[in-house]
């Protein structure tokens, strides 16, 4: 991959969590796709200090995950069930958000960079995945996944700057990210699903 047309400098991925509790980590990738940082944060201030801080905000295009919102839900059939029930009229009462499948953490953020005319992404990273060729073959994020993903992206796309001991899960997901942002910038044919606070969800519909 590398970028031909677009006037951006930088291509930034944000792997985000739902919380505090899980790691959310970030990607910067040049126009000649080499890796120029790879951090972890943990806090929502962390995130914040990050995108008001960094020198190459301003000639980046952005590109953020979106996550699943469990943490109101208890039990792991609640959890896995929240993604796919199926809601009727019948539906009355909208109990601990039931019907909040996506988490809004960091929107505030993401719509402070959009007003200051950053190009601001969301996607799907399980799409994304599949899109690029390098979808779970295991369990996603255990420790095998990952280990296949990493070889996925230093032997099919070319992230041989890449260290030898493994990264974790989200600074995998952020180099995807930054990838679609990437790719975003270059006019790749997209679809708009939804939109969360203005900023549009692509899909990418080219499939490797």
């Amino acid at each position: 991959m590398q970028s031909l047309s677009s006037k951006e400098n930088f291509f930034i991925g944000l792997s985000l969590s739902n919380s505090s509790s899980y790691d959310s980590s970030v990607c910067i990738l040049d126009r000649n796709s080499s890796i120029v940082l790879i951090d972890k944060f943990y806090f929502v201030q962390d995130i914040d200090y990050f995108f008001e801080n960094s020198p190459y905000i301003n000639s980046s295009v952005v590109c953020i995950s979106i996550p699943y919102d469990n943490k109101l839900l208890e039990g792991k059939w609640r959890i896995h069930s929240k993604n796919y029930k199926a809601l009727g009229d019948y539906f009355k009462i909208n109990k601990d958000d039931w019907t909040n499948r996506i988490s809004k953490r960091c929107c505030d953020t993401f719509k402070k960079l959009k007003a200051k005319g950053i190009k601001v992404i969301r996607c799907d990273i399980n799409q994304l995945r599949t899109s690029y060729g390098i979808c779970p073959h295991y369990q996603s994020r255990t420790s095998i996944d990952c280990k296949n993903l990493q070889i996925s992206l230093k032997i099919k796309y070319g992230f041989s700057q890449m260290p030898e001991n493994m990264l974790p899960a989200s600074s995998l997901e952020a180099i995807i990210c930054a990838m679609f942002a990437m790719e975003n910038a270059n006019n790749i044919e997209t679809t708009k699903i939804f939109e969360i606070e203005d900023i549009p969800v692509l899909t990418r519909n080219k499939y490797d």
